[in-house]
C-alpha cells in the first residue's frame, strides 16, 4: 500500500511500463504480419500476367500479311505473338502449335522469376526482423 501520492504515482508508472512491453510485442507481431501480407501482394502483382491487348494482338493489315508475319515471328522464337498472328490469319492449327511452344519457355521463365522474387522476399523479411530485434 503506497504511503503518499508520489509513491502511488511511481507505482502506477511502473505497472503501466511493464504492461507496455507486451503491447510493443503485439505491435511488432502485427507489423510483421502486415509486412508479410504486403510482400505477398507485391510478389503476386509482379508475377501477374499483363492484360491482353486485342488491338495489338497482330499488327498485320490482312490475313495474308498476318500469316507472313506469323512465319517470321515463329522462326525468331516469338511463339506467343506468332500464335496471335496465325489466329488473325485464320490458321487455327498453326496458332495452337505456336501457343503450345510458347508455354514451355514462359513456364520456365515464370518459375525462375518466382524463385528470384521468393528469395528477395525472404531476404527482405530477414532484414526487417533483424531491424525489429536490434536495439536502437
Amino acid at each position: 500500500m503506497p504511503r503518499s501520492r508520489g509513491e502511488a504515482k511511481q507505482r502506477t508508472t511502473e505497472v503501466l511500463s511493464s504492461s507496455n512491453t507486451g503491447l510493443d510485442l503485439q505491435r511488432r507481431h502485427r507489423g510483421m504480419r502486415i509486412l508479410g501480407w504486403a510482400l505477398l501482394a507485391a510478389t503476386r502483382l509482379v508475377l501477374a500476367d499483363p492484360a491482353h491487348d486485342e488491338s495489338r494482338a497482330c499488327e498485320a493489315a490482312g490475313p495474308q500479311e498476318a500469316r507472313s508475319l506469323a512465319d517470321v515471328l515463329y522462326e525468331r522464337g516469338e511463339y506467343q505473338r506468332a500464335g496471335e498472328c496465325y489466329q488473325a490469319a485464320g490458321d487455327a492449327s498453326r496458332a495452337q502449335l505456336a501457343f503450345l511452344k510458347a508455354v514451355g519457355p514462359n513456364s520456365d521463365a515464370t518459375s525462375r522469376a518466382f524463385r528470384q522474387q521468393q528469395d528477395a522476399a525472404k531476404s527482405l523479411l530477414t532484414k526487417v526482423q533483424q531491424a525489429f530485434r536490434s536495439d536502437h
